[in-house]
């Protein structure tokens, strides 16, 4: 097409060359100048095009690269590789094609959004508020990078605005708590490339949260781990004190019991406070973890309630509260259902072990004196649910966002917020 386009604009400029030698004007002398500089551009114009269309590719020893911008049929011995219009095939040995932004490219990026838009501070303000911003960068690289995806979306309008308002908060307040909650959040943000309730979520996490206090961003924690999720990990009882202490008491010391803290959250849409509550705390640990406060039953109780009772050994274990006694292997109500269907227990005589599963399990009195029998932090837990609205609030998606993130910082713990954000 090229070649063509310059063979039109060559005769054009014969025939406007003729035309000023038989009537020399300056209209014909123009038309000529003008067409030979067209095709002067054409030619140099198309060279230019070449030189910037640069392929980079680097191979290891006895390696075959190849790259192409059209049609390429490549073969060599038993190796074939095809390629069509535009395309890019490679054979090597070993071979390795980074594709997207560098994390030397995503810092400068990260930097150069927050030098463009800085506010305007005192001498001594702005070098350490240039400080914050570069420290707080070099957190977020640090924890993308573990991922070893998100890099990308730095490319992005929407994430710049993201992480230069992180960058702003952190240059302003200094707080490292505060700091480490933000490096999170976003870090779940670049891990969000497509615009969807989640990431929408992460946006506007990024504003609330330097508004809550670290009191209130535990307790919102606490009650994201108490009423929104269940350890499915835990085997025995012994884990799952060691997930109380571990994961739980972490946040005891600053949970709050103050109405106005709970009226604030609900402001920042971080919640809602129910007309109703989520019952008692006792209650809702015995559903959950049913199989971790079982009293245990004897042989003898066993043979009281069925006849041929060692057809249904299977289902038990040795009692974590009384290695005298056996229980159900089962953590619930639906982990007995599951277990009884995998070992074929007869459809007519599963409700009568239901029932004994539920016979033989502590009172609600007992279960909340184990537990608090196990720790003061376990205490007041129990003493801030029965006393103030931590029972009643129901978080928002963003107040699950926030809890999350605190929670991660806290525990170096993860968790999928498409559980309960979708």
């Amino acid at each position: 097409m090229r070649i063509i386009l310059a063979i039109i604009s060559f005769l054009a400029l014969v025939g406007a060359i003729i035309w000023w030698i038989t009537q020399p004007d300056w209209e014909p002398a123009v038309t000529s100048i003008g067409l030979f500089g067209a095709l002067l551009a054409q030619i140099f114009t198309s060279d230019e095009i070449k030189q910037k269309i640069k392929m980079k590719i680097e191979g290891k020893k006895d390696s075959h690269n190849y790259q192409s911008g059209g049609d390429q049929t490549i073969t060599d011995n038993k190796k074939i590789l095809k390629g069509g219009k535009d395309a890019e095939n490679y054979q090597a040995e070993v071979l390795v094609v980074n594709k997207g932004l560098t994390i030397e490219e995503t810092r400068s990026i990260a930097l150069d959004v927050y030098k463009a838009n800085m506010m305007d501070f005192s001498v001594i303000a702005a070098s350490d508020a240039n400080s914050r911003a570069e420290e707080i960068t070099e957190k977020i690289l640090d924890k993308i990078a573990e991922s070893n995806n998100g890099f990308s979306e730095f490319q992005k309008p929407g994430m710049q605005d993201a992480l230069y308002r992180t960058q702003k908060e952190y240059a302003i307040s200094g707080n490292k708590d505060l700091g480490d909650l933000l490096v999170d959040i976003i870090s779940d943000r670049a891990q969000t490339p497509e615009r969807n309730m989640l990431q929408i979520v992460l946006d506007e996490s990024l504003n609330v949260a330097p508004k809550i206090t670290i009191e209130q961003l535990d307790t919102l924690t606490l009650n994201f781990l108490l009423i929104k999720t269940r350890r499915l990990d835990c085997k025995n009882y012994e884990e799952f004190k060691l997930y109380l202490r571990n994961n739980i008491f972490p946040f005891v010391d600053n949970l709050l019991s103050d109405r106005e803290h709970y009226n604030f959250l609900e402001y920042l849409r971080c919640g809602q406070i129910r007309t109703g509550t989520f019952g008692k705390l006792e209650v809702n640990l015995k559903g959950t973890y049913k199989g971790f406060f079982s009293k245990g039953f004897s042989q003898e109780e066993l043979d009281a309630e069925f006849e041929n009772s060692a057809l249904f050994n299977s289902l038990f274990i040795p009692c974590f509260h009384d290695n005298t006694k056996r229980q159900f292997a089962a953590l619930d109500d639906e982990g007995l259902k599951a277990l009884m269907t995998k070992l074929n227990i007869e459809i007519e005589k599963q409700p009568k072990l239901e029932a004994f599963f539920t016979k033989t399990t502590m009172s609600d009195n007992e279960v909340k004196e184990l537990l608090e029998n196990l720790d003061d932090k376990m205490k007041k837990i129990f003493e801030v649910w029965n006393s103030s609205y931590f029972k009643n609030f129901d978080l928002s998606s963003m107040g699950i966002a926030i809890a999350h993130a605190n929670y991660r910082r806290r525990t170096n713990e993860a968790m999928d917020l498409t559980n309960w954000i979708k």
